[in-house]
């Protein structure tokens, strides 16, 4: 806690960081095998520029979150990446692919946030707060292609008083 001076020595990870880097790991090669398979059975050609984005946007969170656990001299997880079959028929419509990665994104927004309120080593919110950043521009991506493609519609909304 001595300060954001991101020059000094770190003190060892405690658990609760380990932890929450080893999470962000494990959902981010979770999202990075979605979305290679999304990317691979999606006929649009902006939907599957999207899930490309994303799918790259994961491996840059797991070499990230890697990197620091290594910094540590804590082994990073080693988690099967696996590979999607070669078929190029989707089993869901794009709109459900769409919901499902904006739906993975909110998670991993919240996943951030958590991680950055418990760290109590100063670079850690910093970087939690750069991945969190990234992601939400992401997530407003895909959200904007939604409306776009008509996917997205507008939550019921409270009873506006008279005035």
């Amino acid at each position: 806690m001595a300060g954001f001076n991101i020059f000094s020595n770190k003190r060892p990870l405690n658990a609760i960081e380990t932890s929450l880097i080893y999470q962000g790991i494990e959902t981010n090669v979770l999202g990075f095998q979605l979305l290679r398979g999304f990317e691979q059975v999606s006929k649009d050609k902006e939907v599957k520029k999207y899930f490309k984005k994303g799918k790259d946007l994961a491996k840059q969170i797991i070499d990230t979150f890697s990197d620091t656990l290594l910094k540590s001299d804590i082994q990073p997880p080693i988690v099967a990446w696996g590979n999607p079959t070669l078929s190029t028929e989707s089993p869901y419509s794009e709109k459900l692919m769409m919901y499902l990665t904006n739906l993975l994104s909110s998670f991993g927004l919240t996943s951030n946030a958590l991680g950055t309120s418990f760290s109590l080593r100063s670079d850690l919110p910093t970087k939690m707060s750069l991945i969190a950043k990234d992601i939400f521009d992401f997530a407003k991506d895909g959200g904007k292609l939604m409306v776009k493609n008509g996917w997205m519609e507008e939550p019921p909304q409270s009873v506006k008083s008279p005035e």
